[in-house]
């Protein structure tokens, strides 16, 4: 194979991983991450066996999708960190994230999945400092962890509608009041 047959084949792979990534992003964002991986590769116009080319399970696909969430979640935890507010504001800002992205839930409760855990936990991880520093300036109810808030975003996935769906503002509004009574003072 020459050099310039070898080079077009790795850009057309890599742009075949980028088609799968960015399709699957969208599927796992309208209709979770059990969406058939034949759907995904078929968003991608690629065959479902260029898709287990690139990657081995649902579950690393899923990862990789999702990686990019949880590293938006770190960086923002990261300017929060010394905000009083700081852990409500971080939680606002996940609960915007769930309402476009149905999926991200799974990943951030862990979903009893291998390749969620390490994803699960930076969650936890980045959330954990931020609610430190709220119990102790008072906007956090004393007791409430890491866990809990990982707990009420799952319920957050229940209660509240995908952004696009018929009466989902009003429902998001009070779902949102509702969790934050249950974590935050003054809320």
């Amino acid at each position: 194979m020459s050099t310039d047959a070898g080079r077009n084949l790795r850009r057309d792979a890599a742009r075949n991983r980028e088609q799968l990534l960015a399709a699957a992003r969208r599927m796992f964002a309208e209709r979770g991450p059990d969406v058939p991986l034949e759907d995904v590769a078929g968003a991608a116009a690629v065959s479902r066996t260029t898709l287990y080319r690139h990657f081995a399970s649902r579950e690393e696909l899923a990862a990789t999708v999702f990686e990019d969430n949880v590293t938006r979640i770190e960086e923002r935890a990261a300017t929060l960190r010394d905000h009083p507010r700081g852990a409500m504001e971080l939680f606002d800002f996940v609960l915007d994230m769930l309402e476009h992205d149905r999926g991200l839930v799974h990943v951030l409760a862990g979903a009893d999945i291998a390749w969620f855990t390490g994803l699960a936990s930076r969650t936890t991880d980045a959330f954990a400092t931020v609610l430190e520093h709220g119990r102790e300036s008072g906007t956090v109810h004393p007791g409430v962890v890491a866990d809990d808030v990982l707990t009420a975003l799952r319920m957050a996935e229940v209660a509240m509608p995908a952004a696009d769906s018929p009466g989902a503002g009003h429902r998001n509004r009070r779902a949102r009041v509702m969790l934050h009574r249950t974590l935050f003072t003054g809320s």
